[in-house]
């Protein structure tokens, strides 16, 4: 469906897009999708970039780049897409250096997220 250019600047704020309005929502989370608390906090522990289309409403996709929580500046910036949503998560763990350097190899952190999403 694509994010709207107007909510770019909040898609990363703690809890903006969270679906959980009460303690039984917890209870119907059928999927390990992005929730708006996840989102906030991998942009404090990794660079997060998100590309994004409206379907049927734009000739042209928009890209934002998310430190801490925010939209870094200028953005979003047109850009080449499809519609719908693309989060990208790259170097994380880039500002933690304790758990960096717990990571193990990477062929063995691959197979410890294969064990939890499957």
């Amino acid at each position: 469906h694509g994010v709207r250019e107007e909510d770019l600047a909040h898609v990363c704020e703690r809890h903006t897009t969270s679906k959980l309005r009460t303690y039984q929502d917890l209870e119907g989370i059928g999927t390990l999708g992005f929730r708006g608390e996840a989102l906030a906090s991998i942009t404090f522990v990794a660079h997060l970039t998100l590309t994004t289309m409206l379907h049927g409403e734009a000739s042209h996709g928009l890209r934002a780049t998310y430190r801490d929580g925010k939209m870094e500046e200028p953005q979003p910036t047109p850009c080449a897409s499809v519609p719908g949503t693309i989060i990208t998560v790259e170097d994380l763990f880039y500002n933690v250096i304790t758990r960096k350097k717990a990571l193990k190899n990477s062929s063995e952190e691959y197979a410890r997220i294969l064990d939890v999403v499957g």
